[in-house]
């Protein structure tokens, strides 16, 4: 009597290493790059927002005949009715000072000074 063999069908670990082998490679290669990515982007966004605050300062100071030294409150500057909606959140976390209408806005998020 003769067995027959089937012959199997299947990956060998070695061609398993290899793939996982890659995908680490890749994956040590793309995850820095992303990191780097995100904080470019919330370095951006933090500055479109301190745009926005200083014309909104600068729009508040204009239509109040305030001069380049006074300093909004945020109710002048954010809410239902005033120039912006709602004060915009740093997406790093950190909290904006308004400063006068000369002064520009800023960051107390270390990285997104200007």
């Amino acid at each position: 009597m003769k067995t027959k063999h089937k012959a199997s069908r299947g990956f060998t670990l070695i061609e398993i290493m290899i793939v996982v082998a890659i995908i680490g490679i890749l994956a040590a290669i793309s995850i820095p790059n992303l990191l780097g990515a995100i904080e470019r982007a919330r370095k951006q966004t933090c500055a479109v927002n301190r745009l926005n605050i200083n014309g909104a300062k600068l729009r508040w100071s204009i239509e109040n005949n305030q001069p380049a030294s006074a300093t909004p409150t945020e109710e002048d500057l954010f809410g239902k009715n005033p120039y912006l909606e709602h004060k915009p959140n740093c997406p790093a976390g950190g909290a904006y000072a308004l400063g006068a209408v000369q002064e520009k806005c800023t960051c107390s998020y270390v990285k997104h000074e200007n």
